[in-house]
């Protein structure tokens, strides 16, 4: 059995200072280091699993910064190179003062940037290319109400709710697929409710005999994921810069 573990996009960004809370939410404790040379092929990502510590480790800064926004790096601009470089990662960790959801820990990850990277970012809404969610030729094969199961194996959904049991919107539907694709996904379904998922997929680098995402939901739930344009929101950087070390 594969364990799948995803984050949901989500379209909306914070209106108090770029994601920040009115009291901004922070670590307890955090400590930004250059990962050393002969570690930067050990990678690790603790995204406050089971509502513990942040923890990540010879990861490009940009894959911090994309959890932290709940956003796919093309829908980040103004990022400096040194953000992409595996050359230029950071090992990071946030201890919070107790346990945490999802949505909090991303909270402290942006104020983690702002308090050592000095981030000052803005928001803008900009056309982009993305997949659209669409209702396929022969019309959908869900059905209102059910669990959401992904390739037969555990989902986590955020620390704290290992399991979906009362289906999904299809903009939550399309969060999801976003986490497997190169693009946001976008609803255009008009399907409201929620509904059950079952869907099996190939994992990229599995090496499995499973159809491909675009397939599966073809085949699978009887919608298409057709190239489009959109607006979505983007997270302009106006300025960053590397963190003393601590």
């Amino acid at each position: 059995m594969r364990v799948i573990v995803w984050a949901v996009f989500v379209a909306y960004l914070p209106n108090v200072a770029f994601g920040q809370a009115a009291v901004p939410l922070r670590f307890e404790v955090s400590s930004v280091k250059p990962t050393p040379p002969e570690r930067q092929n050990h990678l690790q990502t603790d995204y406050c699993t089971g509502g513990g510590r942040f923890a990540v480790a010879g990861t490009p800064v940009m894959w911090s910064l994309t959890y932290a926004y709940h956003l796919k790096d093309v829908q980040i601009s103004g990022a400096p190179a040194w953000l992409n470089e595996f050359d230029a990662a950071y090992d990071i960790e946030g201890k919070p003062s107790g346990p945490v959801n999802n949505e909090q820990c991303r909270l402290m990850v942006q104020s983690l940037f702002v308090d050592r990277f000095k981030l000052a970012a803005h928001r803008e809404m900009k056309d982009s290319a993305v997949y659209l969610l669409t209702i396929g030729r022969n019309g959908t094969k869900l059905h209102e109400g059910g669990g959401v199961k992904l390739n037969g194996g555990v989902q986590l959904i955020a620390p704290g709710k290992p399991e979906w049991p009362d289906g999904l919107t299809m903009s939550g539907l399309a969060g999801i697929l976003s986490s497997y694709t190169d693009r946001p996904v976008v609803d255009r379904t008009g399907m409201p409710g929620t509904y059950g998922i079952t869907l099996d997929f190939s994992l990229a680098g599995d090496g499995d005999d499973h159809p491909s995402i675009f397939t599966a939901v073809q085949e699978q739930l009887g919608l298409k994921l057709d190239s489009g344009k959109a607006v979505i929101e983007m997270l302009v950087i106006d300025h960053i810069q590397k963190p003393n070390e601590n």
